[in-house]
């Protein structure tokens, strides 16, 4: 994993929208269409690559198995995706061989348990088969794009990484700051990085200005690079000028994003004007106040938590397949963080099944190892690792940072 992510970076823009644009109709398969079109890609690649583009994404988010299922063409994940991964980087490297070309998973439609039916596990699958096959494809990293829950951000992350490559994540959220699936953008930030995300933000959501607020929530709390991939307008007939996208993007870099480029009708003649605007930007000038260093950051799926080093923890409770009364007695206790005893690997499972009840911080206790990281892999939020579990001390540092925990 030493691909080296360079701030100031101008990312491309879209690739769905130009290719319609280009002939490509509007409910075929993208990965079939375009391996049967090469020069299209070949041909918008090339025009980003002239505007200025450093990065350039493989045209990839609809090349899951999940996704092509619809076209019963799952078969072809792995075909696929090396195939379009080897168009992308070949164009690249004719350009210029320092161009970083970013394999790009997405969300799969489906969602994992206790909300949908798919064990967390078989989307760490999905994402890895589909990483291993754009590793093979010669990417030199991975990018999980508009993702709606952090569920499916850590099982991208998870999957992603077995690829050996780094992983960026960006999330789509709504106005509020929030996914479509309930999922809060400052969580997803901090379960992101502390997994060991090269770089979070946002894509697509909406035209740059709309996301000045976003930016402003997350730059306090990130230790990463911030990427904005923000949208040119609704439709073709409804889109920023180059140059007033442009001077938007602006905005964003004064508040902290430091790789930008464009989803929806972002074109080459964006790209190329935000180009020109970072090539003047001060970047020296930008300033964040950062939160204190002391702060603990800790995150559920709903919520971030923000502790200092004397925080109280509940009794250890344990665990059963329904542990709402027990979770509710947790919050009603006045304490600050959850001490979840964890015996068992279903003792794990059951956690999982019930931990979106829980509004507070959580700390696992354990004495056993399978248990205690089958725990942590699948809590969907960043949590503790107990000091007081009869493990090896080396044992529990090496969880907690395989899974962004954080050991107290």
């Amino acid at each position: 994993m030493d691909v080296r992510l360079s701030q100031p970076l101008l990312m491309d823009g879209a690739t769905a929208t130009n290719l319609m644009l280009n002939g490509m109709p509007q409910y075929s398969c993208p990965a079939q269409w375009i391996l049967e079109n090469p020069s299209a890609l070949q041909q918008l690649h090339h025009a980003f690559l002239q505007a200025g583009s450093r990065m350039i994404c493989t045209p990839t988010a609809q090349a899951n198995a999940v996704m092509l299922e619809k076209w019963e063409l799952q078969d072809k994940m792995a075909e696929y995706n090396r195939q379009l991964a080897q168009l992308t980087v070949e164009t690249c490297r004719q350009f210029d061989p320092s161009v970083l070309v970013a394999g790009v998973v997405a969300p799969l439609e489906i969602q994992a348990e206790p909300f949908g039916e798919t064990p967390f596990l078989d989307l760490v699958g999905i994402y890895a088969s589909q990483a291993l096959a754009l590793k093979e494809g010669g990417v030199d990293l991975l990018i999980a794009d508009t993702m709606t829950t952090i569920s499916q951000s850590r099982a991208a992350i998870l999957g992603c990484r077995q690829a050996g490559l780094p992983v960026m994540v960006t999330l789509n959220v709504e106005e509020d700051g929030e996914t479509c699936m309930g999922s809060d953008l400052v969580s997803a930030l901090i379960v992101c990085q502390n997994l060991g995300a090269a770089a979070f933000g946002l894509s697509c959501c909406d035209r740059p200005e709309k996301l000045y607020h976003h930016i402003e929530e997350i730059a306090p709390y990130a230790k990463i690079p911030l990427i904005v991939r923000p949208r040119a307008g609704e439709d073709f007939d409804r889109m920023l000028s180059p140059e007033e996208m442009a001077e938007q993007v602006r905005g964003l870099l004064s508040r902290g994003a430091t790789l930008v480029g464009g989803c929806c009708y972002t074109t080459p003649q964006h790209i190329a004007k935000i180009g020109q605007m970072m090539r003047e930007f001060d970047f020296h000038s930008v300033h964040v106040e950062k939160e204190d260093a002391q702060t603990i950051l800790m995150a559920g799926a709903t919520e971030p938590y923000f502790l200092d080093e004397y925080f109280d923890q509940t009794e250890p409770i344990y665990c059963r397949r329904d542990m709402s009364d027990e979770l509710l007695e947790l919050e009603e206790s006045g304490a600050d963080v959850a001490t979840i005893c964890i015996e068992t690997v279903d003792d794990a499972y059951c956690f999982a099944l019930n931990a979106y009840m829980l509004h507070m911080p959580v700390s696992f206790l354990s004495d056993s190892e399978e248990a205690l990281e089958m725990a942590l892999l699948m809590y969907n939020g960043c949590a503790f690792v107990d000091s007081r579990s009869n493990l090896d001390e080396s044992i529990l540092e090496r969880l907690a940072k395989g899974y962004g925990a954080v050991v107290r």
